[in-house]
């Protein structure tokens, strides 16, 4: 027994020593590394210090991007980009103002009329719309009848009125498309006799208007003192001079002087058909005035007249080909106007002319 026990401190000396060289050969010096220390066989690892890494990486302070971009001020607008090119909305900039509106500037059209001639097309062009405002229906014309208001380029062909008519232009007629010449008048002496006050001023209202040239005149052919069957005629002789698009006339005064003239509304509808096949677009029929001077003092002229005048005016209303305007020349008739009861003087032309011009330009007759 007590032989046994004199070797155990010896067989765990071996132990110990070979314990220990085994963990010597491993140690390592580097940071974080142990260290093995032997004391009396005992083994002992202090196991250095734990590799921390250094200080943990904190990457810096946290990105916060710069400020937020607030994208610039507000966009005020300004006019409406309908010509530019549009910015898009996060670039930071302005809100795109287009530039002008694509109407251009807006016509004004022209000065007021005042008897001048009508513009005939505005420019009214701007912007990215080719055809805007072309011959436009815009701005404004005034006469002392009335206002003709578009949205862009000058007022349109409607023509002027002229001082006094209380016409409105149409807005929609085409300048030029009837000729002087193709303007014919007939009828008896209230048409024919010299000086011609009547035409003279619907001539003069329409050089203003610039319908016809400053040395054009519409062709006459009215004869004094006929009866109706030859005014019928005369629209023969004013074929002759070339084609007949308008004619302003009279007829049956004549035959009132005797009688009402029963067959004056017939040979009136014949006249109206036939025009239509020749080209006649458009008639005005004037009623006389009150006959007499004061007007209305011719007892039996007015009566017959009073009787006839009732039964051509539905003749002429009810032709669409060509079209029959009736024009009422008693309201325009004053004291003044008339020195032998049946003719104009000056002022009587005046009052009749401008009341003719105003029918022409309201149906866009010969603008």
């Amino acid at each position: 027994m007590e032989s046994q026990r004199s070797r155990l401190p010896t067989t765990h000396l071996v132990l110990g020593l070979l314990i220990g060289g085994l963990f010597a050969c491993t140690s390592n010096d580097g940071p974080g590394t142990s260290t093995t220390t032997k004391t009396g066989g005992v083994v002992t690892h202090t196991g250095g210090v734990t590799d921390s890494g250094g200080s943990p990486n904190t990457g810096g302070k946290s990105a916060t991007g710069g400020e937020m971009a607030t994208g610039g001020n507000k966009a005020t607008g300004g006019a409406p980009a309908t010509g530019g090119v549009s910015v898009p909305a996060d670039t930071g900039g302005s809100k795109a103002t287009g530039g002008s509106s694509t109407g251009g500037i807006s016509a004004t059209g022209g000065a007021m009329a005042t008897g001048g001639a009508m513009a005939t097309g505005g420019a009214g062009k701007g912007g990215s719309s080719p055809d805007a405002a072309i011959g436009g229906t815009g701005g404004i014309a005034m006469g002392t009848g009335g206002i003709t208001m578009g949205t862009g380029g000058k007022a349109s062909d409607g023509g002027v009125v002229p001082v006094g008519t209380g016409g409105t232009p149409s807005g929609t007629c085409q300048k030029g498309t009837v000729k002087a010449k193709e303007v014919l008048i007939m009828g008896e002496s209230f048409y024919a006799m010299a000086p011609q006050y009547n035409q003279k001023r619907i001539e003069e209202n329409a050089k203003k208007a610039g319908a016809i040239g400053a040395n054009d005149s519409y062709r006459n052919v009215a004869i004094s003192g006929q009866p109706m069957s030859v005014v019928v005629g005369e629209f023969d002789t004013g074929l002759q001079g070339g084609a007949v698009k308008v004619v302003i006339m009279d007829g049956g005064g004549i035959d009132c002087m005797s009688n009402s003239c029963d067959s004056c509304p017939g040979a009136f509808k014949t006249l109206l058909a036939k025009m239509a096949t020749n080209g006649v677009q458009e008639v005005i029929y004037t009623r006389y005035p009150e006959p007499g001077n004061p007007p209305g003092s011719n007892a039996t002229l007015k009566k017959n007249l009073d009787i006839l005048m009732p039964k051509m005016q539905p003749v002429c209303e009810a032709s669409t080909s060509p079209r029959c305007h009736w024009v009422d020349l008693r309201p325009v008739w004053v004291n003044g106007d008339t020195t032998d009861g049946l003719h104009p003087t000056q002022s009587g032309g005046d009052h009749v002319g401008d009341a003719i011009w105003a029918e022409m330009v309201k149906d866009c007759i010969a603008q």
